[in-house]
């Protein structure tokens, strides 16, 4: 009986995490010798994905609590879910080290301490509007996606010129956020207005954005 009601709880704690405090995947790019964005703060439960584009790179954390495995040249992706809260530096081991030298980064995790939207089960496409705007040099773009969906988040100039893509790949249902930094760009971006646009299956989604320096 004991084990039976042990049993239930545990079920009970695992449906409440799961709905009170859904997870969000925060994606970052491994690139250029650097980690974008190189900061995150996220809660607890979140997941954070790394991706690589290119190079010689991988992902250790400072307390070896997380890591990718041996640095590697070939496009890779890695995931972690943060189910515990604190200050988590990590470093790539062949152009960084521990202690925030070279190419490193940090997530801080805090926990999710209430319930607000995110609570709340995503019934439809939807793409927000970036915070900070105007923004300077790095902004954040959050969207929902209420089904499993190929989709593409890119960026282009006041003249239709793509500058940037975010992401492209298949997602899950979910909320997600990607970070948009102008400056780890070639010569950086200058001054003005941008579009960011959303596909998702059947949704299209179109919002403007101002860097202004």
């Amino acid at each position: 009986m004991n084990r039976l009601f042990y049993s239930m709880i545990v079920i009970l704690m695992v449906f409440l995490v799961q709905n009170v405090f859904p997870q969000t995947v925060y994606d970052v790019t491994v690139a250029n010798l650097s980690f974008t964005p190189a900061q995150l703060s996220i809660k607890v439960g979140d997941t954070v994905k790394w991706t690589n584009n290119g190079g010689l790179h991988n992902v250790v954390a400072d307390d070896n609590s997380f890591t990718s495995g041996a640095a590697s040249l070939t496009n890779w992706v890695y995931e972690f879910v943060f189910n515990t809260a604190g200050i988590f530096p990590y470093y790539c081991v062949v152009h960084g080290g521990p202690g925030g030298q070279g190419m490193s980064g940090v997530i801080t995790v805090e926990n999710a301490t209430d319930v607000n939207d995110n609570s709340i089960s995503v019934y439809k496409f939807e793409l927000d509007q970036n915070y900070p705007n105007p923004f300077n040099p790095s902004t954040t773009i959050s969207y929902q996606l209420p089904m499993s969906s190929k989709i593409t988040l890119k960026v282009y100039n006041i003249v239709g010129d793509e500058v940037a893509t975010l992401v492209n790949e298949e997602k899950s249902a979910g909320s997600y956020r990607v970070n948009f930094d102008a400056s780890s760009y070639s010569g950086g971006l200058s001054s003005g207005i941008y579009f960011y646009k959303l596909q998702a299956g059947p949704y299209s989604g179109t919002k403007e954005m101002i860097l202004l320096k």
